[in-house]
């Protein structure tokens, strides 16, 4: 018995475990489509890319919020919305990943901004290229 649960628990530690995890930005399913927002998104990741000396090109874009989170202040007034997405990405080296962002629009004089602003980065993770 002693033998084959160790040569189980060998295997299992040889086998490569990454395969049972790949993610591929194909199976992401979008929470809402909006191809001018998403292009909006890529725009902006694209410019913080360029300053921010990253060497990456995103090329795509899904929002994977349901909805706009509103931002209130302490009073309960709206301060702006928040929405999350996954964006794809292309490095020189010819290696892609995903990264996740969150963006926001601002809200002023009731109505929200339609400029997005890039409020969080996540990490680069390494993916197969489409």
């Amino acid at each position: 018995m002693f033998r084959y649960l160790a040569a189980f628990i060998l295997s299992a530690m040889l086998s490569p475990a990454y395969a049972q995890n790949k993610a591929s930005f194909h199976n992401i399913k979008p929470g809402i489509k909006d191809e001018w927002l998403e292009h909006q998104a890529l725009r902006v990741a694209n410019e913080r890319a360029t300053n921010m000396h990253w060497l990456a090109e995103y090329k795509k874009a899904k929002i994977i919020s349901q909805n706009w989170e509103v931002v209130r202040d302490y009073d309960g007034y709206p301060l702006g919305r928040v929405i999350n997405m996954e964006l794809y990405c292309e490095k020189p080296n010819g290696d892609c990943a995903m990264v996740a962002f969150a963006f926001k629009q601002k809200y002023k004089d009731e109505e929200y901004s339609d400029h997005l602003i890039c409020l969080h980065v996540g990490d680069f993770i390494n993916i197969d290229c489409e």
